[in-house]
């Protein structure tokens, strides 16, 4: 059984109430996860769990212990806290501990909770249709479908000894899907996400992963090389979040980050990408709405990035702010690009030529210091000429910065909600295609 807002609120209330410590603060989230698995044109698993569960963390001057659980008997609650208490005794003093946050924050109103996706028998339903559909197109053109939907529940709430409080609650749902000629030597690939299984468009994935598939037959090899590239909004998804992960105040300022500069200096200020980038987040936005609240209950506001080509922001905890004198600055829960005006079909024939990269697999660090990551493309890579796929072409393993893939924009569609493949599904993206002026694919791929 999943606890409403208000239930949560007043087990909040019971567990602070039992802690002894100088201060305290708790997280209570109450949430029901569903999935469908298929593979070779069947279903193979499907299953659902709902859970309520706390973490307590009590502070004693510089001393924290915490503990998670998700007994929430009043038996089982008081002995959290009491762990937690002896936990915080025990604990080497921090510096960097920060006391409790006062008052309440200024919380935007978001749409991330779609009342139709709480109907379990209804969502039920649809991962199954959408789950025979994927099979039935397959079937039709004699290829091998398999897939996973996930429809999620979030209610999450934030209370502490000061009496600030906040509730969020969210719907999302993640539908991804490969199709492969039964050899094994052809396959497409595609993902959707939302916040509402109704936005879904599942459909249209499946459709497009038949039509990657087919029109992989037979790929050409090239050599290595900087080519133009054109990156579909999803693995240009998981670079951007690459790049939004790299946005550490703390890192830039103490040398450790591409952003930093002599002397404890930042790239704050300056241009650091094309000047068309424009990246923001903002939990309010209507197409990806994302989550309220951060570390110890911050509020998170919309921001800006890169506008114009510039970092404007750089995210900031709590105990760098104080040390900095600067503002706190929570990291962003969704993420949006802007782009132009076309969609990303009818954006994809005025392409003069490149490579069409429909996803990234296996992204990994390569250096830090220059943001270089290194990954491989998969399930369907073209070579496009005057706005059409002309062939398939096999795969590489490439090793390039987002701040490179951004520096070399030369153009791109409308934002559109996606999905990112490598990176973490939790975060709602709006991203464009992108076209590049170049792309280091460094090496051959054999995999499909």
């Amino acid at each position: 059984m999943i606890l409403d807002l208000d239930q949560l609120e007043a087990l909040s209330k019971k567990i602070l109430s039992y802690s002894k410590s100088e201060w305290a603060e708790v997280s209570v989230g109450s949430g029901h996860s569903a999935n469908l698995r298929f593979a070779a044109n069947t279903v193979t698993t499907s299953g659902s769990s709902s859970d309520t569960s706390f973490t307590i963390t009590a502070v004693t001057g510089k001393r924290a212990g915490s503990v998670s659980s998700n007994d929430v008997s009043d038996d089982g609650l008081l002995r959290a806290v009491r762990k937690a208490e002896e936990i915080a005794s025990l604990a080497p003093e921090n510096d960097e501990l920060m006391p409790p946050l006062t008052g309440q924050q200024n919380y935007l109103h978001t749409t991330a909770y779609d009342e139709q996706s709480t109907d379990l028998a209804w969502a039920s339903q649809e991962r199954a249709r959408l789950a025979q559909a994927a099979i039935g197109e397959a079937t039709a053109h004699q290829f091998q479908a398999a897939g996973f939907l996930e429809t999620d529940i979030s209610h999450d709430t934030y209370r502490n000894s000061n009496g600030l409080f906040v509730a969020d609650r969210h719907t999302r749902t993640t539908f991804s899907i490969t199709m492969r000629r039964p050899d094994g030597t052809s396959s497409g690939w595609n993902k959707r996400a939302s916040q509402a299984i109704s936005q879904l468009d599942g459909e249209s994935a499946i459709t497009r992963a038949r039509q990657k598939c087919a029109a992989w037959e037979n790929p050409q090899s090239m050599d290595p090389g900087v080519y133009k590239a054109i990156l579909e909004p999803s693995p240009a998804s998981d670079l951007l979040q690459q790049f939004i992960w790299s946005l550490d105040a703390r890192d830039a300022e103490e040398g450790r980050s591409v952003f930093s500069r002599p002397n404890g200096a930042t790239a704050l200020g300056q241009k650091i990408v094309n000047d068309k980038v424009h990246i923001y987040s903002d939990p309010s936005h209507p197409l990806v709405p994302s989550g309220i609240y951060g570390e110890s209950g911050l509020a998170i506001p919309a921001t800006d990035w890169v506008k114009g080509g510039v970092l404007t922001n750089l995210s900031r905890g709590r105990y760098w702010a104080r040390k900095s004198g600067k503002p706190p600055l929570p990291g962003p829960t969704n993420l949006i690009m802007d782009g132009g005006d076309m969609l990303p079909d009818d954006f994809l024939t005025t392409v003069k030529e490149g490579l069409l990269v429909t996803s990234f697999w296996y992204i990994r660090d390569l250096d830090d210091q220059i943001l270089l990551k290194t990954g491989l493309t998969r399930d369907g890579l073209y070579w496009v000429e005057d706005g059409k796929i002309q062939y398939g072409v096999t795969n590489f393993r490439w090793n390039e910065s987002p701040l490179a893939m951004l520096e070399n924009v030369i153009d791109f569609s409308r934002p559109v909600v996606t999905a990112p493949r490598d990176g973490w599904d939790g975060m709602p993206m709006c991203v464009p295609m992108l076209y590049l002026s170049g792309f280091d694919f460094a090496s051959a791929s054999d995999a499909v």
